[in-house]
């Protein structure tokens, strides 16, 4: 089969939503934030707790107070630590030896491999290298390793039948049990 080749541009926001996705997706990332949540929310309650009997007024005004900042804490920090994520990820793409992460790609499925081209970039990887491919409504994730993942938006396509056909190419040589089903 011929090689596919697809250009596009690949921005700040990508690599942004490829963070944003890899926080929202990955059990230990969720797990460590409902430890936070949980803990934090719980200081607040014990602490004020003891801090309400140590000055002998444990009445339930100060107690609601606390109450409604652990609530605060408990649904506030996964939306805090989103935007940390967005805006960690915008600020490493800025950075001058980073600058390769964004700009124009070249991405080219071959028989053995696929390969992408970029500004001060050009890397080679077997299909078998490819852990998994994840997608949102606007980009695959093509996963090499636990975190590092090279991004094709969906704008790199001219239509939803090269997409699918681009789809079906990754898996169809991925190694994995995930592609195997």
């Amino acid at each position: 089969s011929h090689a596919m080749e697809l250009h596009y541009e690949l921005t700040g926001q990508d690599f942004a939503d490829f963070n944003l996705h890899y926080f929202d997706n990955s059990p230990a990332v969720q797990r460590s934030i409902l430890i936070a949540r949980i803990s934090t929310a719980a200081i607040v309650i014990i602490g004020g707790t003891i801090l309400m009997t140590l000055l002998g007024s444990l009445s339930l005004i100060p107690l609601a107070g606390y109450l409604a900042v652990a609530a605060l804490f408990f649904f506030g920090i996964p939306f805090y630590m989103r935007r940390r994520v967005a805006k960690n990820a915008l600020r490493i793409v800025r950075e001058a030896e980073n600058k390769h992460l964004c700009g124009q790609k070249t991405f080219i499925l071959h028989e053995n491999e696929f390969e992408l081209k970029g500004e001060g970039e050009h890397t080679s990887y077997p299909y078998n290298t490819v852990q998994r491919i994840l997608s949102d409504e606007n980009h695959y994730y093509i996963f090499i390793g636990e975190k590092s993942g090279v991004i094709v938006p969906f704008s790199a396509f001219k239509d939803k039948d090269q997409r699918t056909d681009f789809y079906g190419r990754m898996t169809a040589h991925m190694h994995t049990p995930e592609a195997v089903q």
